[in-house]
């Protein structure tokens, strides 16, 4: 049974506050996450604060959610006065190269933006990361805001500044690290997602839920904005009710508080603690990519986060009813624990899209893993080639 939708009287009964997402470096950086139901029709005043009062914004978006939301993103934003040059791209994986990169530049450059100008991208995980990517790389950086359409990118991928494009069938293997300057996200915009869409977005959300608590370590928790602890425990309430998508607003916020503190604390994946973000995603990746991305990237990664946990279970490392509940929370979203008995995945060339990862170092598949209860994971690279073999021909 489907949870009741969000319903329109229910927005901002008591507005969210803004997530701050603080960064060091050469210089400090700071930027907001904003969720909030209904703010896509004040896009061009949230927006006035962030850019120059003269920026040009090119609003790169695809196809589908154009059809939607272009006009009123564009009517908002030419009302505070800014100049708006739209730039839409075929829905779909597909858009995510270089070749799509070359038009983007190619008319940035034919309307005359600069490094001043910004790029708004409006749309899913797709147009978020080749919008950062065009971004950091026009002029050597222009401007960036995110406005995410998507469960996924509201919840993870439109936050934290990685950008990139899939290259010679390598998911993601072009890219740089590179900050928005705000990210808007608005729940209702989820309403107009086919289910399928809504569901592979919740893989994410549930990912939140088996590595918070390593995530919000070393005292990230005491510092979390909006962190409020057992985020699992919290789906697992809510999924058992029926009342999780009245919850739409909180529970983005919450996952978009987790992974900003890890941002927070590991900006470019050198310290360890962003690497639990990619729960599921070693073996999901792999499924996705060989699928020819007829899996949805929430569809592989729940296939992944299922194999890791069984994995876990395998080597002693997690209680076995934690696959149990985490099936119980797939089961409103009818999201798959294993892939479609349409699709024929070979476990050697899995294994051998594992080795490619970028994850790994040394030539060793590097896994994160679930470990003692939900919300903990550490990462492993002592696995067996022959043990996961056998856990891919399950």
């Amino acid at each position: 049974m489907q949870p009741a939708p969000l319903s329109r009287s229910q927005e901002d009964a008591s507005p969210l506050s803004p997530i701050s997402v603080m960064l060091s470096g050469a210089a400090s950086r700071h930027y907001d996450i904003v969720v909030r139901a209904g703010l896509l029709q004040s896009l061009g005043p949230l927006c006035q604060p962030v850019l120059l009062a003269d920026a040009r914004i090119l609003i790169l978006t695809d196809a589908q959610v154009a059809e939607r939301y272009l006009s009123l993103a564009t009517q908002t934003l030419q009302a505070s006065g800014f100049e708006v040059v739209p730039c839409i791209i075929p829905a779909g994986e597909g858009s995510k190269t270089l070749a799509q990169a070359q038009k983007v530049y190619e008319l940035l450059l034919q309307s005359g933006f600069t490094r001043k100008d910004a790029i708004l991208g409006l749309g899913g995980g797709v147009v978020g990361d080749l919008s950062g990517y065009c971004a950091s790389t026009y002029h050597r950086g222009m401007a960036l805001i995110h406005v995410p359409t998507t469960l996924v990118a509201q919840v993870d991928s439109a936050i934290g500044g990685k950008t990139a494009v899939n290259f010679d069938r390598v998911k993601n293997i072009v890219g740089t690290f590179y900050q928005p300057l705000a990210v808007f996200s608005d729940p209702v915009l989820l309403e107009s997602l086919p289910p399928r869409e809504l569901a592979a977005g919740m893989a994410e959300v549930i990912k939140y839920g088996l590595i918070e608590a390593s995530c919000l370590a070393e005292n990230v928790a005491d510092g979390a904005d909006g962190y409020e602890g057992d985020f699992f425990g919290w789906l697992l309430n809510h999924t058992e009710k029926g009342t999780l998508r009245q919850h739409f607003p909180e529970m983005i916020r919450r996952c978009a508080a987790i992974k900003a503190a890890v941002v927070m604390q590991d900006e470019l994946e050198t310290k360890g603690l962003r690497f639990f973000l990619n729960l599921g995603h070693t073996f999901g990746h792999a499924y996705e990519s060989l699928s020819q991305y007829g899996l949805l990237h929430g569809e592989a990664v729940a296939i992944g986060m299922v194999k890791a946990v069984r994995l876990s279970i395998q080597l002693g490392l997690i209680d076995p009813a934690l696959e149990a509940q985490l099936l119980a929370l797939y089961q409103p979203w009818e999201l798959p624990a294993q892939p479609p008995s349409t699709m024929t995945f070979e476990p050697a060339a899995l294994l051998q899209k594992m080795r490619q990862d970028k994850k790994n170092r040394d030539a060793r598949i590097r896994l994160i893993l679930p470990v003692k209860q939900a919300g903990q994971v550490v990462v492993r690279d002592d696995i067996p080639d022959a043990q996961i073999l056998a856990l891919l021909a399950e």
